[in-house]
């Protein structure tokens, strides 16, 4: 920790950076209440796309029993992904992942040849991969969240808890001792001044003796 100059500069030096601190707490303070309501969000939107891709697993599982081994080929060659596209959003200053769109291969086979079901099956199971990947989307967007609220909640505990209280601490200690110092200088003064007063009543008196 850095030596306290106990100067009047030194104090006006201090009395700046306590307005700064005090002027940029309240920023840093709103953006971690922001962050925290979105961690918030981020948890619920984890919650509804694991809830969902669960209902869409239970859906093929319940289903996939009245299949042959023909048509599990022609599902899969109808469900590959065949590209996926994100974006980033912008959240309280910290860039995050979206996802935007899904694409899925095409399948070059007659449809004739499918199944009259089929086009049900491949409906759940497209809609059972996008869910997989809203729900880990939304789980890196909630670590991403969650990083960012840990550097921001420190930056706050520092300036509540070690930089403004430090800095008070400091403006008192250098009060206390420039007063001193005034106090000092008063008496000194005082002093000096008695001195001076005595000596001239002293030669007063030595020049009517003459």
């Amino acid at each position: 920790m850095a030596q306290v100059k106990f100067t009047k500069n030194e104090m006006g030096r201090l009395q700046k950076k306590l307005v700064q601190l005090k002027k940029y707490l309240p920023t840093l303070q709103l953006k971690k209440m922001l962050l925290q309501a979105e961690v918030n969000k981020a948890g619920e939107e984890i919650a509804r796309y694991h809830r969902l891709y669960k209902e869409e697993i239970i859906t093929f599982e319940t289903s996939v029993k009245l299949l042959s081994d023909p048509s599990v080929t022609y599902l899969k060659k109808d469900t590959l992904i065949k590209d996926k596209s994100f974006h980033m959003d912008n959240i309280a200053g910290i860039e995050v992942p979206v996802l935007s769109s899904v694409t899925f291969e095409k399948s070059e086979d007659p449809l004739t040849d499918r199944p009259f079901w089929h086009s049900d099956m491949v409906e759940h199971l497209r809609c059972t991969k996008k869910a997989f990947l809203m729900w880990k989307t939304a789980e890196k967007k909630k670590n991403i969240l969650l990083a960012e609220l840990r550097s921001v909640s420190i930056r706050v505990n520092l300036f509540e808890k070690r930089l403004i209280p430090g800095t008070m601490s400091d403006m008192v200690k250098i009060k206390i001792f420039l007063g001193d110092q005034d106090l000092a200088a008063v008496s000194l003064s005082k002093l000096a001044k008695e001195k001076i007063e005595k000596r001239k009543l002293e030669e007063e008196e030595r020049g009517l003796c003459k």
